[in-house]
């Protein structure tokens, strides 16, 4: 039974990630005035891979939240298969494009590192957690599906911090501390929930998966 703090913190991850979607889908009209300046021309030059990055991710930042819904596992669970494929697939093709667009990120050697390594580990993360589920290993699904949406939800974080650094520190040094602030204490976040939480009250093991 989730807690007043559970149900708080769900609605406000699900209102950052709806805020999220709001945002960013004006990327999707294509239109360079959107661009941020400074990035404009690399943008422009690799436009359909940001595409397939913002794309991405923002389908699994909105269905991200309703995958931790019990009810919606236990009384449709139909559609928390299908709504599950489409996150996977979401993070996989948003963490590939992210992959591709890290070389080019604003800050140089460091911020391209922080943002390549992120996408790596949501690309890994992600195919854990559906290879978990394939295999019916419920709990070990559970795990790492939390460790990769902490890994999306990065890119609320992101929009939460980059102002701040950017303000405190310039642009240059606030967008390469941004590129590792943005996702590393979210992951340290969904390792203490996995590690106090998720373990003390284990679904299921096993379930065959059709």
């Amino acid at each position: 039974m989730w807690t007043t703090g559970t149900r708080v913190g769900w609605t406000t991850v699900l209102i950052g990630s709806l805020l999220l979607a709001l945002t960013s889908a004006r990327y999707l009209t294509l239109d360079p005035e959107v661009f941020f300046p400074r990035q404009r021309e690399v943008y422009e030059a690799n436009t359909l891979m940001l595409i397939v990055h913002i794309a991405g991710m923002l389908v699994a930042a909105v269905l991200g939240p309703f995958q931790f819904l019990r009810f919606l596992r236990d009384r449709h669970r139909w559609l928390h298969r299908w709504t599950g494929r489409l996150y996977i697939a979401g993070a996989v093709i948003g963490g590939a494009g992210g992959l591709y667009m890290a070389q080019y990120s604003a800050s140089g050697w460091v911020s391209n590192i922080g943002f390549g390594l992120l996408a790596v580990l949501l690309l890994t993360f992600t195919s854990l957690a559906y290879v978990r589920i394939r295999a019916g290993n419920v709990q070990s699904h559970r795990e790492w599906m939390t460790r990769s949406f902490a890994l999306v939800f990065g890119a609320v974080t992101l929009r939460i911090y980059l102002p701040l650094l950017e303000g405190a520190l310039g642009e240059q040094d606030g967008y390469a501390l941004v590129a590792w602030l943005a996702w590393a204490p979210n992951l340290i976040v969904a390792e203490w929930l996995v590690r106090s939480h998720l373990r003390d009250r284990p679904e299921q093991q096993r379930l065959a998966v059709a």
